[in-house]
This record gives C-alpha cells, structure tokens and sequence, in this order.
C-alpha cells in the first residue's frame, strides 16, 4: 500500500479507499440478495408442490399448475378449493358411493383415479378448463340465490353434494316428457349460451333433471330455464 500511494494525496488514498469498500458493500449485497432470492422461491415451490400434492384428482392437480405457473406463484386460497374437490366429466356419479371410489376423466385431463374417500368433498367445476378469475363465479351465485327457497336446487354448482348429484340424475333418467312439455324444454335449450352444460357430463344430466322437474310441476317456462342453465355454468373457462 505504500509502495502503491507514496506518490498520491492522503484525500486521494481516502478516496480510493471508500470506493473499494462502497464496490464490496455492492458485491456483497448483491450475493446475498440473490441468494434470499433463491430461498424464497424454493420455499415457494415447496409450499406449492405440498398443495398440489393433496388435490385428490388429477383434473384438480392439471388446474392448479396452471394456475401457479407450474408452481412458481401463489394461488388464491379459492381456487385452491374449487381444485380439491372433485372434478371429472363422468355422468356415472354411482361410482363415487362405492367402497372404492372411482374418479372418471375430464377435458382438462384424461386420467381417471381412485379415491381414498369422497369425505368432505363436493362434485366441482373446472372440468372443461381452468378458473384464473373468481368475479364471474360469485357473479353467478349471487344470482342463484334467487332460488334459495326452492326445495334441492343446487345454489353452487362448483359444491354440488353427491347426493343430490344422483337425485337429479336418477330423476332425468327416470322422467320422460309430454310433447307440449318437450317443447317448452326444446325452447329453453335453444335460448340458453350455456345448455344444460357445455358436454353431456355428470352436470349437464343434473340441470336436464332439475328443468324436467320445474318444467312438470309448471314452475318454470323456457325463459327461466335457460336463465338457470347459464347461472350454474361450472366449465371454469
């Protein structure tokens, strides 16, 4: 250091001093904020992959990546709900009542499971495509609740009951229609965006046997049943 600033100004020595340190201080931070950084996101992933692993169907597991960004980002606690429940297109609703329930497939992916249990869960939506956005989905329930007085309509489609899945079920299959009442269906399905769903899964069976139900007990006209069929939307996309 000497030999190094004999010739130089005791302010010039200070000087080059200072800067040394100020360009470790730099290094140093920026080391160690990398580093936080990196912490961070392996906790994250952690914390994400411990979620995705508890979604019990492979529909679910498909959303939530998606969602998360393939498990890089948070996701809101909602969604995260609406991916545990259980999410297939199979109309065979018998299955999940069985000793060992069996889990169908759906358009967001083509693997069927077992389950453990169907405890505590609820038929869900999202089966034809994954929810980034709640606002239309709280949209649609406020509007179901129109209908809170009518005796087993389902007023969150994305939480259907098993059971009640199956009662609506057994009654479309069960209850054929007049030709008068036929028509005031077929004008509904013309009206309505939505139908009884987008495919013909366990959903768009339940909604055809709620319409059959009000459409015989002349509750409803093809108006309001088409209004129904597009509030209990339950596709995700």
């Amino acid at each position: 250091m000497k030999v190094l600033f004999s010739n130089r100004s005791p302010i010039m020595v200070v000087s080059v001093v200072l800067l040394l340190l100020v360009i470790g201080g730099l290094f140093f931070y920026q080391v160690n904020t990398k580093h936080l950084a990196t912490q961070q996101t392996t906790s994250l992933h952690k914390e994400l992959q411990a979620i995705y692993d508890k979604i019990p169907t492979q529909s679910g597991k498909s959303d939530f990546l998606k969602q998360s960004n393939n498990l890089t980002q948070k996701v809101d606690a909602e969604l995260v709900d609406l991916d545990s429940q259980i999410i297939t297109c199979d109309a065979n609703v018998d299955g999940l009542v069985s000793s060992n329930p069996n889990v169908g497939s759906s358009c967001v992916s083509g693997q069927g499971a077992k389950l453990s249990s169907t405890k505590g869960l609820y038929m869900g939506g999202q089966c034809c495509g994954v929810m980034t956005d709640t606002k239309e989905y709280h949209e649609r329930l406020n509007k179901l609740q129109a209908y809170k007085n009518m005796p087993d309509i389902i007023l969150d489609p994305m939480h259907t009951p098993i059971d009640l899945a199956r009662k609506w079920i057994d009654y479309d299959n069960t209850t054929a229609l007049t030709p008068d009442e036929q028509k005031v269906y077929d004008d509904a399905y013309a009206m309505s965006k939505e139908k009884p769903c987008c495919c013909k899964c366990w959903h768009y069976f339940v909604d055809e046997g709620i319409a059959k139900k009000m459409i015989k007990d002349g509750k409803w006209n093809s108006k309001q049943i088409s209004v129904f069929w597009d509030n209990s939307e339950i596709c995700g996309v």
